[in-house]
């Protein structure tokens, strides 16, 4: 339950599970912990976030994980505190993996912080880390983001030179029990011109209840 609530942003009813669940007189072990603290990462309770994580080692004598400290950078990452995210990689007695990096990386992202992103990039890409595309394309975002194409391309051009590709996005829609499936960057082989159709008509929608387009990533083409 507590896992579904994290899911679903509801942070406060999963809080409250486990709350119940330790005045009923069980015990929450590791698993647990990894549930609750991905909830309050998700709905953004940082405060209730850092408490359960003192509490894990001071009154329940479990012993944080890499997995627990994820949690807790993506939580602080999420909200915006990077400095402080960035200090619990650095100083978790266990050694960061890829993941934990990445998750740092994404809030980079997220907040527009290439200060943060590149020293976070510069840790990863010096120890031997299992090297992904994602996190390529993260940090080269987090430059085109503050307009720094030159620097963008850099990173997408290093990463090619390593054979590390972007796999083209995919997305697919049932449609009177046919399954229709688009891939980016793909022609359709029919029904294209309707599918621009009704995106144009869904932009326009979408502007008059007051989106504004968030145009600042657009990617330089580096391939060619």
């Amino acid at each position: 339950m507590i896992t579904g609530y994290g899911m679903h942003g509801l942070g406060v009813n999963a809080l409250e599970t486990f709350n119940q669940m330790i005045i009923s007189g069980f015990k929450p072990d590791g698993v647990t912990f990894v549930a609750i603290l991905s909830a309050c990462s998700h709905a953004g309770l940082v405060s209730e976030g850092r408490s359960l994580c003192d509490q894990m080692l001071r009154k329940y004598m479990i012993e944080p994980k890499i997995e627990h400290y994820a949690c807790m950078v993506d939580l602080l990452g999420r909200a915006g505190l990077l400095q402080e995210a960035s200090e619990i990689v650095k100083n978790m007695p266990v050694e960061p993996n890829a993941c934990v990096w990445g998750a740092l990386l994404n809030s980079c992202r997220m907040h527009n912080n290439a200060d943060v992103a590149e020293e976070t990039a510069s840790h990863m890409f010096s120890l031997n880390l299992q090297e992904t595309t994602g996190n390529y394309m993260l940090l080269s975002n987090v430059y085109a983001a503050g307009g720094r194409w030159e620097d963008s391309a850099r990173v997408r051009t290093s990463a090619r030179r390593k054979g590390l590709k972007k796999n083209r996005g995919q997305s697919w829609i049932k449609v009177k029990k046919d399954v229709h499936m688009f891939s980016a960057g793909k022609n359709m082989e029919m029904g294209l011109e309707q599918v621009i159709r009704i995106l144009e008509e869904l932009a326009l929608q979408m502007e008059t209840e007051g989106y504004i387009h968030a145009n600042n990533i657009i990617p330089q083409d580096v391939d060619t």
